[in-house]
């Protein structure tokens, strides 16, 4: 029996490593695909590894976010403002490519779900390592046009009475506005509501209140912060000018969000196991109960009012 037991674990072993030794020629070797077509490769990008000289080079220190739309708008960015690169991807040599004002040339290459940039500057070399992290629509897109954009859909949500079916369409519609198709936005969107209504529900049944006036005075201070401080909320005051919306209107929008963000907190704080294990058992337990099919209910006429907006406009 050890012996069997020996020989499988050898046989994992030799897996482990022949794929790591795929993983690294496809790095390294330049075997990956050369892309033509941005669409194939439209999407938020997160640079998990940089590489230079057969060395790993980067650690958790250091963020670079890429994003590319289907038509070939490109953006790099991080942390820093001066950092940013933006324009649009040329073809040359058989491959996408972008160069940077900063001096940088930067070639895309890759397959499937993974992407590749080979960064170069003089004789320095990168290969960084790119993951999904999201849609992206237009990555040309502005600081304040994303604003624009996003309270423009603050202001549809103010004719929506219920908090429910508002939160659905405020998250179902922010994340169309990123580039995630419709039927992925609204499921997330439901999800979304479930998640919070669950929490409600979970901390009612343990004799967890947040009452009326505590959310009041918390609204309050929430409103007043952002008054207080709009060095933290750049260009917040201009675009809720421009679809003419106040502090305390953009929060009443959103007051069902803070609702269940603060049951969610007291049910958190009440409980010793961890946050995903506190979350699966709470959604999991309201999958059984009458609220739920009663919610499911709202939601698909949430849906449909939010299908009816859509081919409205």
């Amino acid at each position: 029996m050890e012996e069997r037991k020996g020989k499988r674990t050898v046989i994992i072993l030799v897996a482990v490593v022949a794929a790591a030794v795929i993983v690294s020629a496809f790095v390294h070797a330049g075997e990956d695909d050369f892309l033509t077509d941005p669409a194939r490769i439209a999407s938020e990008w997160e640079v998990v590894e940089i590489w230079q000289d057969e060395k790993l080079i980067s650690d958790n220190q250091i963020v670079i976010l890429i994003d590319i739309d289907k038509n070939g708008g490109f953006r790099l960015w991080n942390d820093d403002p001066g950092d940013e690169q933006r324009g649009m991807l040329v073809k040359a040599d058989g491959q996408l490519r972008f160069d940077g004002d900063n001096g940088w040339v930067y070639e895309i290459h890759g397959r499937q779900r993974q992407l590749i940039v080979t960064a170069r500057k003089g004789e320095k070399e990168e290969t960084w390592i790119c993951k999904r992290s999201g849609y992206c629509r237009n990555a040309l897109r502005t600081e304040e046009e994303k604003l624009d954009a996003y309270f423009a859909i603050q202001k549809k949500a103010m004719a929506i009475e219920n908090g429910t079916q508002r939160n659905l369409y405020v998250a179902a519609m922010i994340m169309m506005d990123g580039g995630c198709p419709k039927g992925k936005a609204i499921t997330k969107a439901k999800a979304y509501c479930v998640r919070g209504r669950a929490f409600v529900w979970y901390a009612g049944a343990h004799d967890i209140v947040v009452t009326d006036k505590e959310m009041e005075e918390y609204l309050s201070e929430y409103v007043k912060l952002m008054k207080e401080h709009p060095e933290v909320l750049e260009g917040y005051d201009a675009a809720l000018k421009k679809v003419g919306m106040t502090y305390e209107d953009y929060v009443w929008v959103n007051a069902e969000a803070h609702r269940w963000d603060k049951y969610e907190n007291a049910v958190y704080q009440g409980s010793l196991a961890g946050m995903d294990t506190v979350e699966d058992d709470v959604v999991n337990r309201f999958h059984h109960t009458k609220e739920y099919r009663e919610l499911k209910v709202e939601l698909d006429d949430a849906v449909n009012n939010i299908k009816k907006i859509l081919n409205n406009s």
